[in-house]
């Protein structure tokens, strides 16, 4: 056993955080030595796959130190950290396993695998997690075809593969692998939340043009020799499979970490150490976990914090990197970023339930806004989607009946209450409209940021979840009721998902349970005759299966999921003993449950208009906010809609052609449908296409024509075009001629792409409807289906 080694600061991990912590240990005189456990420096970015390109995020917070890191390459990186630790000669011993650490008085003692020992005052863990992948946990799992990392893309081509996964890691080696193989992803979770925004576009692009499968909400059933069975959603599902790569996340070694005495937040697999702003075990003075350790992996985090600590043990007071972008974010409250989160988190409830670190990160993508006494802070209908919390004054949430103009206040929300949940959950329009009672200032939070914070604390998204069904059961079923009644109906609620096209319950089971929908969409639909007769569908915040309950009789009508859906299930017992409490209850429920069975009844009676909705559903118009509908009876095929598109257009191009889905005496033509979730948006490199608050999706003017959009829209609904001459007719023609422009012109046809944007700077409503002579052109909600459909169809005898 070689003799014990006395340094001021060991370091043990060569990734980034322990290249840039032992760095600034070398430039400050400090008496250390860095401890690797392969024959290489940072393993974690030593393992990705060739030439994987690394992204130096978060872009708004700066690097410190001068440990060199841009993005770039994998190569490139490394072969920069290479030079750097040679030209500085920093101490690094290689091959140097670190088995155990243990203070004794004052002083840490710590050993490797070797036999090596070690003495220091300080000990900085910088421990990557590359060696403690998770695993699914289903058989086969360790099957040789099973793979955790990619070392090289080239290697395959023609091959089934499948990556499990969701994070960055994942996502780039599906991408990589999808040009030469057939790929498909694996996400447990109903979308993509924590890889970067642009992977995801990359994604969901491939997914629209077939070059990449992705399975939401799916985990892994069983592993076999060229195939895997995948669980979609309750439903078996048998994938070929010559390879899988598992990148499930991996785990600090907490065992590790906690023989030394390191205690964590909470018991769940995503806890983070109980650590001081500067990086110290509450628990062990003396230690410090930083980089992945700490719970951050981002790379340019992890350096940070390795020159904040050794700022720290200099005696220097030190901001961390992001404290003055995070001042900036919140400029109504006083003192540094963690004071100015603790005034918020006593205010706020819902904030209090995560801990700093996940605080800090969304609040880095925050906006604080302030409204006047009066002012709307959000509308109904409205497409916008943040989350927003009340830090200081009162709001007030207005409904507005389906096909009323008059308003109804619903509650009075005080400072520390949040709203707009319902359309973060559900995916949907803003169900209510919020106004500022005098002086009001609002945090809105990004969804892509919430939906974040939901994932990494489990009771903030307990909280978000309870207050979303309170807040449903109220707008639907006990409007006057208060949400603190309603808690114990809520606590008492589970959560089920179901894949497309899966049964909820069929007609004739026994009633046994009341559901809302958290997101997704489904029909309902009765046997008539042997034919299926659909007497509605439902969105997002819609509840069904309430008539049962209350009257003890079985099921009148089959309801079934058109998309994968997430469904919160009420237990008849536990609806029963609720109302049992609550009398005065149970008579306002029996009055709107005679109003829906009266609706019900008159839906029976007109059969024809269920089977056209049944055709839209299948056709998936139902897909659409705004879909056009042609009266082929009344359209005499004067083309007026077309040359009125032309006309309010600048650029002379029609949105409109008179083709696309034929029902009975209906065409749905190719006209943009305003989709409520517009694939076309999902990967536009200008961010060209946009989505306004009232729902029309347009194209603005930085458009460049790459083509993305109409190669993404699943209905052929939008077009690249050339764009017209300014000027037409004889005189253009010859303008055009002597333009000194032209030669440009004809060496490049640049094309744009060209959508239906509902005429949305245009007063009067949509001209291809204005100018339709026979009234044959209508302008379509889903709302309005039905009984448009009606008066089209079925009253005049086409059904």
């Amino acid at each position: 056993m070689s003799s014990r080694q006395r340094f001021d600061l060991i370091i043990v991990g060569s990734g980034p955080a322990g290249i840039a912590t032992a760095s600034h240990a070398h430039d400050n005189g400090i008496n250390y030595v860095l401890l690797e456990k392969t024959d290489h420096l940072s393993d974690t970015i030593f393992c990705y796959q060739a030439r994987k390109y690394v992204m130096a995020e978060p872009m708004a917070i700066p690097a410190r130190g001068d440990v060199p890191f841009e993005a770039g390459s994998r190569e490139q990186i490394l072969g920069a950290w290479e030079s750097h630790a040679k030209n500085k000669q920093l101490k690094v011993e290689y091959n140097k396993e670190v088995k155990s650490v243990k203070k004794v008085g004052a002083t840490f003692e710590v050993k490797a695998a070797d036999g090596s020992e070690y003495e220091g005052k300080w000990v900085v863990l910088a421990m990557g997690t590359q060696g403690s992948q998770r695993k699914p946990g289903c058989p086969g799992e360790d099957m040789s075809h099973v793979l955790y990392r990619l070392a090289d893309p080239s290697e395959y081509a023609e091959k089934d593969i499948i990556v499990v996964g969701a994070g960055d890691s994942a996502i780039e080696i599906a991408v990589a692998l999808a040009d030469e193989n057939r790929v498909s992803l694996v996400v447990r979770s109903a979308e993509i939340v924590r890889a970067k925004d642009s992977l995801i576009r990359e994604v969901l692009t491939r997914q629209a043009q077939g070059s990449m499968t992705v399975y939401y909400g799916t985990t892994l059933k069983e592993i076999t020799l060229g195939h895997t069975d995948l669980n979609v959603r309750g439903e078996t599902v048998r994938v070929r499979s010559d390879y899988i790569f598992l990148k499930l996340g991996a785990d600090a070694p907490r065992k590790f970490f906690e023989s030394i005495g390191v205690k964590y937040t909470s018991s769940d697999k995503d806890a983070r150490p109980s650590l001081t702003p500067q990086y110290e075990s509450v628990d062990v003075p003396g230690l410090f976990l930083i980089g992945a350790a700490s719970g951050r992996d981002l790379v340019k985090l992890g350096m940070n914090q390795g020159w904040e600590v050794v700022e720290h043990l200099c005696g220097r007071k030190v901001d961390p990197a992001d404290e003055a972008v995070l001042k900036e974010r919140l400029p109504h409250w006083s003192g540094s970023v963690v004071e100015r989160m603790q005034q918020i988190k006593q205010r706020v409830p819902l904030l209090a339930a995560a801990d700093d670190e996940n605080l800090r990160e969304m609040f880095l993508s925050t906006n604080v806004r302030e409204y006047r006494d009066g002012e709307a802070i959000i509308r109904q209908n409205d497409y916008t989607n943040e989350f927003l919390i009340i830090a200081e004054g009162r709001v007030q949430l207005w409904v507005s009946p389906e096909g009323s103009k008059e308003q109804r206040k619903i509650t009075t929300m005080t400072a520390g209450n949040f709203f707009g949940e319902m359309s973060l959950i559900s995916g949907r329009r803003r169900t209510a409209t919020a106004i500022a009672e005098g002086p009001t200032r609002i945090i809105e939070v990004p969804r892509k940021a919430i939906l974040k914070l939901l994932v990494t604390s489990p009771r903030v998204k307990d909280l978000v979840d309870q207050a979303f069904l309170i807040r449903a059961i109220q707008g639907y079923l006990f409007g006057d009721t208060p949400a603190t009644v309603l808690g114990e109906l809520a606590a008492k609620a589970t959560m089920i998902t179901l894949a497309k096209d899966a049964p909820v319950f069929k007609e004739g089971d026994p009633g046994d349970a009341f559901y809302l929908i958290r997101n997704g969409m489904v029909k309902i639909g009765k046997t008539s005759n042997d034919k299926e007769i659909v007497l509605s569908y439902l969105v997002a915040g819609n509840f069904f299966g309430e008539s049962a309950l209350l009257e003890g009789a079985p099921r009148t009508a089959t309801v079934t999921t058109i998309f994968p859906s997430e469904l919160i299930k009420l237990s008849k017992r536990d609806f029963d003993q609720f109302l049992d409490s609550q009398p005065e209850l149970r008579k306002k429920l029996l009055k709107k449950l005679e109003d829906r069975r009266v609706l019900s009844l008159i839906a029976e009676a007109t059969p024809g208009s269920g089977s056209i909705l049944n055709d839209l559903i299948r056709e998936e118009v139902v897909m659409g906010t705004h879909s056009l509908i042609i009266d082929n009876h009344k359209c005499v095929r004067c083309s007026n809609c077309i040359r009125a598109c032309e006309g309010v257009h600048a650029d002379g191009q029609s949105r409109l052609s008179l083709t696309g889905i034929q029902l009975y005496n209906l065409l749905a033509p190719n006209s943009c449908w305003q989709c409520q979730n517009p694939m076309c948006m999902l990967d536009c490199p200008p961010d060209a296409l946009t989505r306004d608050p009232r729902g029309e999706v347009y194209i603005r003017s930085n458009c460049i024509g790459c083509g993305n959009c109409e190669r993404n829209c699943p209905y052929g609904n939008i077009f690249m075009v050339h764009p017209k001459h300014e000027g037409g007719g004889l005189f253009g023609w010859i303008k055009g001629l002597f333009s000194k422009e032209k030669a440009a012109h004809d060496e490049v046809e640049r094309t744009l792409a060209v959508k239906c944007d509902l005429c949305r700077e245009i007063s009067g409503g949509p001209a291809c409807v204005r100018s339709c002579p026979t009234g044959a052109a209508v302008r379509l909600t889903p709302e309005e289906y039905r009984g448009t459909l009606e008066e089209l169809v079925i009253m005049r005898g086409e059904r």
